[in-house]
């Protein structure tokens, strides 16, 4: 008996981007389409799934700086959950819509302090919980990046002081 003559390779195309980008992966209708790798000509990578052109679905950006995203991309911005670690070593977890962080997330930043709450516009918006390394906490509400509304500081011995903030000062 013979054999059937098809092939199962995987051929990998190459699409030029106007920034100077050079993409290695899956076209369809000469765009990228599926799963690929683009590279910057100053060391920039980006790892993930296109649909037309666009990065969509999951995906590791990694600037030439250090700095990293990875997770999810719609049309071509950070779209879903997703961790993006910024050269200074802070790293937020959580939720992105339309490139920023938006909804439930998590900051952790280099001096050791951790917020977990809500974020709206890249900006603590919410209800949150702001956790220092010695102890203390607050546990409330922010706006704009600042405590603002009701909340409650928390010794790290445990005292509870309530208070209304206002552009993050005690009122």
């Amino acid at each position: 008996m013979g054999s059937c003559c098809s092939s199962n390779k995987i051929v990998k195309e190459t699409f030029d981007y106007p920034d100077g980008g050079v993409y290695i992966g899956d076209l369809e209708n000469h765009l990228p389409h599926g799963r690929g790798t683009i590279k910057w000509p100053n060391g920039a990578l980006f790892e993930g799934q296109f649909i037309d052109g666009k990065k969509t679905g999951k995906g590791l950006f990694r600037w030439n700086d250090g700095s990293y995203y990875d997770g999810y991309f719609e049309n071509d911005v950070f779209h879903g959950y997703g961790e993006y670690c910024w050269t200074d070593s802070k790293i937020y977890k959580g939720n992105w819509s339309n490139g920023e962080m938006e909804g439930e997330g998590e900051m952790l930043y280099p001096d050791g302090k951790i917020y977990k709450g809500y974020f709206k516009s890249d900006k603590k918006d919410g209800q949150g919980e702001m956790m220092w390394p010695n102890g203390d906490k607050y546990i409330g509400q922010w706006k704009k990046g600042q405590q603002h509304g009701k909340g409650v500081l928390i010794d790290y011995k445990g005292n509870k002081e309530e208070a209304i903030w206002n552009k993050g000062k005690k009122q």
